[in-house]
């Protein structure tokens, strides 16, 4: 059956000429700041790192000592931990000490703890699994260490400052590489916990509507591909879900592996005028690649929170004034990229509302769309979608607020205006029927 569309133009060119200079004008300067903001962190990260190997490597020989020592001690007490253990297992069987104790409250407990003295099997692989690494990072840093002293000694030309310097940048490489990697695995990490939030079904024969699904995402995947081929981009895969929360989002990174997860309650609760409309917006992100812009301009955020979260017990008077000094710094970058990137990304979903209007040209589609959907959370709240912000983000429209006792406009001010990853519906949905 063919959907009528609306006849008058809706993004007349003027309208696109402010959305496009309002895009860039906006992008810019969140650029301008991400890449300031990411400059100062590598500076003080290389600062903090420098520093603290200077200090290690002064006092590498008590390093050195000190591990060996802590290495004996340990394993001398857990070799008489693991002895003392075996004999008294042997010397007295399970019972172990409650046996001639009545079994009340206090003798179950008594015996849980003797249990596990006498067994430290989880200790064991509990230290194995945590302290080992730790051990081996220690060893690790001892060992670099001690090659640096080793070179300096054969070298007249290397200084401790010399090696300090480029155990500094080693770390900034590493730990810039750490977070770049880690930033795009979350990009697949959001997505399972999309395609779980949806219930997407991997295998073919766990529901009985099967059929069904299939003849649904199939028509699905035919309209995006119809979308896809008027923009002359790859179409995204469509992944249909059995929650009936309605949900549409897409992830990725590029258009050829972008993904438009869809769940079977939005497909239930719009029409067919609305449901394009709800999949040309999400086509319209995957085109602009806004995943990929918005992950890059977090980047400063990502690389802050580790120094915010791992500022070094002071090994020193200067390391402890250091990291005060990092934690003074990178909490205001912290706190200005965050609003830089909420900038970019709500005026984003008004561009992409834009870009589905001029795909579908029918504004009031999209319109009903999102107040359907925004009445639908209101009345059933997804709680599983408020209570993961990485999902919330990439939703069509931001999950209802949840109010508190105390504070709640000031905490909506900050977490929805300043903060928000979407600007609020009902301003898009004013700005799209002005433009019937």
């Amino acid at each position: 059956m063919a959907i009528e569309r609306s006849v008058r133009s809706p993004v007349v060119p003027m309208q696109r000429l402010r959305t496009t200079i309002g895009l860039w004008s906006r992008l810019a300067l969140a650029t301008v700041v991400a890449t300031l903001a990411f400059g100062v962190l590598l500076v003080l990260e290389f600062a903090m790192a420098t520093l603290m190997a200077w200090v290690m490597m002064v006092l590498l020989p008590l390093l050195a000592v000190s591990l060996a020592g802590f290495a004996i001690a340990g394993a001398l007490f857990i070799g008489g931990w693991i002895v003392l253990a075996l004999a008294y297992r042997r010397l007295r069987p399970s019972p172990l000490i409650a046996g001639r104790i009545a079994h009340d409250g206090m003798a179950d407990t008594v015996e849980r703890v003797v249990y596990r003295l006498t067994h430290p099997d989880d200790f064991l692989r509990a230290f194995v699994r945590v302290g080992g690494r730790l051990l081996g990072i220690l060893f690790l840093v001892v060992l670099t260490l001690g090659a640096g002293a080793a070179a300096i000694e054969a070298s007249p030309r290397l200084t401790v400052e010399r090696v300090a310097v480029v155990a500094g940048i080693a770390t900034v490489i590493a730990t810039t590489i750490a977070v770049v990697y880690t930033e795009i695995r979350d990009g697949a990490t959001v997505e399972r916990t999309l395609a779980d939030r949806a219930r997407v079904l991997e295998d073919e024969h766990s529901a009985e509507s099967v059929s069904n699904d299939e003849n649904t995402a199939e028509d699905i995947q035919r309209r995006v591909d119809r979308f896809a081929a008027q923009a002359s981009v790859p179409s995204p895969t469509v992944r249909l879900g059995q929650a009936r929360t309605p949900i549409a989002a897409s992830v990725g990174y590029r258009p050829a592996t972008s993904s438009i997860v869809v769940s079977r309650g939005l497909v239930e609760r719009l029409s067919e005028r609305e449901l394009e409309a709800v999949l040309a917006h999400e086509l319209a992100h995957v085109v602009n690649r806004d995943a990929a812009v918005l992950t890059a301009l977090s980047l400063p955020v990502a690389k802050a929170e580790p120094l915010l979260e791992d500022v070094p017990e002071p090994a020193s008077h200067y390391v402890g004034q250091i990291g005060v000094f990092v934690l003074v710094a990178a909490v205001p970058i912290a706190v200005v990229t965050r609003l830089a990137v909420a900038l970019v990304s709500r005026y984003r979903e008004h561009v992409a509302d834009q870009a589905a209007v001029a795909i579908t040209g029918d504004p009031a589609a999209l319109a009903s769309a999102l107040e359907t959907l925004d009445d639908d959370l209101e009345r059933h709240p997804a709680t599983d979608l408020r209570s993961h912000r990485s999902t919330a983000a990439f939703s069509i429209v931001p999950p209802p607020w949840e109010s508190h006792r105390f504070f709640d406009r000031t905490r909506y001010v900050i977490v929805r205006r300043l903060f928000g990853t979407h600007p609020s519906t009902e301003n898009r949905i004013e700005r799209l029927r002005a433009s019937v």
